[in-house]
């Protein structure tokens, strides 16, 4: 239950170009978080994505890295990729997500506790 609090308490943050937006979805369960960033952006772009979390606790230190590839599809949205991190109340955690359209950066987000 504390988890579950703690969770909602936690802030995304978004900078994103004209035409792009990026949203990260998130649940909580069984103190699994589960995260998978969407974008937006005009329908059959092929963008790139990277994808960074870093978490500290009673349990030590751990970090990942993830990065792709992704063509949106003709509704105009895209699932990046799906990131599940074991977390507890005491867990401070960072994921940073950012989508290059080309070498361009047109949307970044973080997610944090």
């Amino acid at each position: 239950m504390l988890l579950t609090a703690l969770f909602m308490a936690a802030a995304p943050a978004m900078a994103d170009e004209p035409g792009y937006k990026l949203h990260i979805d998130s649940s909580v369960a069984a103190s699994r978080l589960s995260v998978t960033p969407v974008i937006a952006a005009p329908a059959g772009s092929r963008l790139r994505y990277e994808m960074i979390s870093s978490k500290e606790g009673e349990s030590g230190r751990s970090s990942t890295r993830q990065s792709g590839g992704v063509m949106v599809g003709t509704e105009g949205t895209a699932k990046l990729s799906t990131l599940k991190l074991g977390v507890s109340a005491a867990d401070h955690y960072l994921i940073t997500v950012k989508v290059y359209d080309g070498a361009k950066l047109v949307a970044e987000g973080f997610f944090n506790h």
